[in-house]
């Protein structure tokens, strides 16, 4: 007699039984919009009246005259100019930091006296202000503690809480003291609870492995870490690029000065966030290379809102004459040929809200001198490609189903983007409502 054993006498058993296909989650719900006017962010021009079917989260088809299939919603936006939702490419969801605070004393108070469960909650509410003001999609960039932007990030795709898709990296690669103010002492150990410092090149490979396991979409790096005074080695740079270009992850090189910016870029780093201090030289160097510049310059309006709690509010010629350095650079980056993506990099307290001062910040590059229709590409279509997801900043078949609705042209002028008539996100309306737009 032959003795089967327990697990194969389970796997006979199984053999018997008849071959079961795989549950099939049901498929999402069906939706015909009818734009009156739509915003070709590729081509950077509105292309007259669109139907845009939609199933589930994706946009099937994009045309004229569809026909709405059977059981489709149909939402009558005849009215309105209809654009890709909008991307902020560099965002603080985690990070507030008062005037005149240093952040150390933010470290601080986030990690030990609020912690990460209140720090977590303020970030809810800022994310639902992205995607109530329109952007369905953003890239977070550290000062986030240890990886609550990915638990955020993990909490909106769950559909636990509401905000836009979350492209995070959890704590910056930096050298030894990040970005905190030099401290004598750190018996907390702030640095360690926001920054990966690291230590070597293999230090540094290691360091994007972890970040790459946690889930991070994107590996931030400090090339130099201002107001520190440490840099990370050209070989650290370079072991950080390699190790996350084997794993086809992007890397972010927070980098103000033209010799940080340089290393950088040299090392293959996908975008340079600030880019204040550059030359020309790294300029047509970045365009050679296809690296992106992420200008995080504040409009005119943002700055003024800024200075009003300075103990004396500096007159608006004088702000103005301040930000001239920033959108000179800006300029010469793009008659360069270097690609430019909307980076608003808000993380001091703001009135109006951080959704309001993404958008600002491409007013700040209209006053530089880009044209509105430029301005609204590099919030869509440049940003989509920066972050690697072809879907994204773009409405065309196969696309993430993110649009918004607004009055106007956008391209003629940014104002109508300040009220958004209906924002939806992945096929669901998640702010506004469309009857202001029906035909």
């Amino acid at each position: 007699m032959i003795r089967l054993s327990l697990a194969a006498c389970a796997a006979a058993i199984l053999a018997a039984l008849p071959t079961l296909a795989p549950a099939q989650p049901a498929p999402g719900p069906t939706v015909l919009v009818r734009a009156g006017n739509l915003f070709d962010s590729e081509a950077g021009r509105m292309v007259g009246p669109r139907d845009i079917l939609i199933r589930g989260d994706r946009v099937a088809e994009v045309g004229q005259g569809l026909a709405a299939p059977d059981g489709a919603t149909v939402v009558d936006l005849s009215r309105c100019s209809v654009i890709p939702g909008l991307i902020d490419a560099h965002t603080h969801l985690l990070l507030e930091q008062p005037m005149g605070e240093g952040l150390s004393a933010v470290a601080a108070r986030d990690q030990s006296v609020q912690g990460d469960v209140y720090r977590a909650l303020v970030a809810v509410g800022r994310a639902k202000d992205y995607l109530a003001a329109g952007f369905t999609t953003v890239r977070d960039l550290g000062n986030s503690g240890q990886y609550l932007d990915l638990a955020l990030e993990r909490a909106i795709n769950d559909g636990r809480v509401s905000g836009p898709r979350i492209y995070g990296s959890g704590p910056g690669l930096a050298p030894a003291g990040g970005q905190l103010e030099p401290m004598p002492s750190d018996p907390h150990h702030l640095v360690a609870g926001e920054y990966r410092i690291v230590t070597s090149p293999d230090d540094a490979r290691a360091a994007v492995r972890e970040a790459i396991a946690r889930g991070a979409d994107v590996i931030k790096i400090y090339p130099e870490a201002t107001p520190q005074r440490t840099r990370m080695t050209v070989a650290e740079i370079a072991a950080v690029v390699s190790e996350a270009r084997r794993h086809g992850i992007p890397v972010a090189a927070h980098a103000t000065s033209d010799p940080a910016i340089r290393e950088a870029v040299e090392a293959g780093v996908s975008s340079i966030e600030h880019g204040y201090e550059i030359s020309d030289e790294t300029l047509r160097l970045m365009a050679q290379k296809g690296v992106w510049l992420v200008p995080t310059d504040p409009s005119l309006e943002m700055a003024v809102e800024f200075t009003k709690s300075w103990p004396q509010q500096p007159p608006q010629e004088e702000i103005a004459r301040h930000l001239q350095a920033g959108r000179d650079r800006l300029m010469r980056a793009h008659r360069l040929g270097v690609r430019i993506a909307l980076g608003s990099d808000l993380y001091f307290p703001y009135g109006p809200g951080r959704g309001a001062g993404a958008r600002a910040t491409m007013d700040g590059y209209v006053e530089a001198g880009l044209t509105p229709a430029q301005a609204l590409q590099s919030g869509t279509w440049e940003a989509g490609r920066l972050l690697g997801d072809e879907g994204l900043g773009v409405v065309r078949a196969g696309s993430w189903a993110d649009l918004v609705a607004i009055d106007g042209d956008p391209t003629a002028s940014l104002s109508p983007l300040r009220a958004p008539r209906l924002v939806m996100k992945g096929g669901v309306a998640e702010a506004g409502d469309a009857s202001a737009c029906v035909g």
